[in-house]
C-alpha cells in the first residue's frame, strides 16, 4: 500500500522567535499558536529490495533516484527530505517517496516543520511504526535541528503534528508544555470569519534571519532581548483574550506581537508587508507578519463587515488572499492502493528526466 501522510501549516500571531535558543533556554519563552488547514503531503510506498529510492517533490519540481537509501548523496539538493530517510529507513531499503505543498517555500506559515512532520508520519505508517503526535514533532524538530543543522525553535512542528489553537509555553532549560486554548465555538468562527492571510510576493528566507537575530542577541543591551520579552508577554495575553472571548484585546496583540518582530532584527522586516498595512488600515483591527518575518505571509485580523473590502483592496495590490479555517486534528495518515511496476517507472523516469533538463 502507499503510506500517505498530512500536516497542516501553522500562523503564529504572537510570541514567535521565543520558542527558539538561546533565548527559550535562558528566559522560557511562550507562543500562540493555530493550525490552519492549508496541507503539506507525504506519500511513501516501500519497494522490493533491489528497486531503488525514487523521491520526488511535486511543488519544487526536483527528484533523485538511487540504488538504494545508503546510497543517496550527501549534498544540498533535497537535503530536507533526504535528511528524513537517513534517519528513519535503513541503508539497503527501496522506496517511493512523494512530497508536496499547498504553500510555497518563504511562506512563513512554517512548511518546513510541517513537512518534517508530514514525512515521519508516512514513513512511520509504511514500516508499521506507532508515534504519538507530540513524539512525532519532537523527532521532526530533531532531525531539522540537529542532522540538518537548521536554526530555529520547535513551535512549526508542534502545530503541525498537534493541530488545533495552542499556548505553547518553554520554562527555563527549554522543556516544552503544550495546552491547547479552551477557546468557545463563538470565538473561534469569529476568528475564522474576520481572519485572511495575504501573500504579497515577498518571500523569505528564515534560516538567514534567525542567525541575524542570534548575532543581535547576544549583543550588549539588545534591542532582539527586550523585543522577546514584550513577545511573550504578548503570547500570554493573547492566550487570556482568546479564553475570554476578547477578539479586540486578541486584535491589539497581533498588532504589538507584529511591531515587536520588526524590533527583534531589521531583517524581520518588510517594506511591502508595512505598505499593505497602510493601505488596508481602514479595514482591519489588527495584523502580523508570519514566521520570522522579512516578507512570506500576513495574517489579518478584519473589522466587523469589512472582510470583502479587505480582500478586494488586498488582490488590487496584487496580493494572494486565502481563508483561515482551523485544523482541529494535525497530522494525520491514511493507506492508498499501491502504484503498479509502470506508475513506478514513471516517477523514475520523471526524475531522470529532470535531472537533464537541469
Amino acid at each position: 500500500m502507499i503510506s500517505c501522510s498530512k500536516a497542516p501549516v501553522r500562523a503564529d500571531p504572537s510570541g514567535g522567535g521565543t520558542d527558539a535558543p538561546p533565548f527559550r533556554i535562558e528566559h522560557g519563552g511562550a507562543v500562540v499558536n493555530f493550525a490552519v488547514n492549508h496541507h503539506v503531503f507525504a506519500s511513501a510506498q516501500r519497494l522490493a529490495k533491489g528497486q531503488g529510492v525514487i523521491i520526488w517533490s511535486m511543488d519544487l519540481h526536483q527528484g533523485t533516484v538511487t540504488d538504494s537509501v545508503g546510497d543517496l548523496a550527501r549534498d544540498s539538493h533535497l537535503e530536507f527530505v533526504k535528511a528524513f530517510v537517513f534517519r528513519l529507513v535503513s541503508r539497503d531499503e527501496s522506496l517511493l517517496l512523494l512530497t508536496d505543498s499547498d504553500v510555497h517555500p518563504g511562506s512563513g506559515l512554517g512548511g518546513s516543520g510541517a513537512l518534517g512532520v508530514a514525512i515521519v508520519k508516512a514513513l512511520d505508517h509504511a514500516w508499521g511504526r506507532q508515534r504519538s503526535a507530540p513524539e512525532t514533532a519532537a523527532l521532526a524538530n530533531d532531525i531539522e535541528r540537529k542532522d540538518l543543522g537548521y536554526p530555529g525553535g520547535d513551535q512549526d512542528s508542534y502545530g503541525a503534528a498537534l493541530g488545533g489553537i495552542h499556548l505553547f509555553q518553554y520554562a527555563q532549560g527549554g522543556s516544552i508544555s503544550a495546552r491547547s486554548l479552551d477557546i468557545s465555538d463563538a470565538t473561534r468562527l469569529a476568528m475564522e470569519h474576520n481572519s485572511l492571510l495575504i501573500y504579497t510576493g515577498a518571500a523569505h528566507v528564515s534560516a538567514s534571519i534567525h542567525e541575524d537575530i542570534k548575532t543581535s542577541y547576544a549583543k550588549d543591551n539588545s534591542p532582539t532581548l527586550r523585543a522577546m520579552m514584550v513577545l511573550r508577554e504578548q503570547a500570554l495575553s493573547m492566550a487570556d483574550s482568546l479564553e475570554n472571548g476578547d477578539l479586540t484585546g486578541y486584535a491589539a496583540a497581533l498588532s504589538e506581537s507584529c511591531r515587536q518582530l520588526y524590533n527583534l532584527h531589521e531583517s524581520c522586516d518588510c517594506a511591502e508587508h508595512r505598505r499593505y498595512f497602510n493601505v488596508l488600515g481602514e479595514f482591519i483591527q489588527g495584523g502580523k507578519t508570519c514566521g520570522a518575518g522579512g516578507g512570506g505571509f500576513m495574517l489579518v485580523f478584519t473589522k466587523p463587515g469589512r472582510r470583502r473590502d479587505c480582500i478586494r483592496k488586498a488582490e488590487e495590490l496584487g496580493g494572494l488572499v486565502l481563508p483561515v479555517t482551523i485544523d482541529r486534528t494535525g497530522v494525520t495518515s491514511w493507506s492508498e492502493p499501491p502504484m503498479d511496476s509502470a506508475q513506478i517507472e514513471r516517477w523514475r523516469q520523471l526524475v531522470l528526466s529532470s535531472r537533464a533538463s537541469r
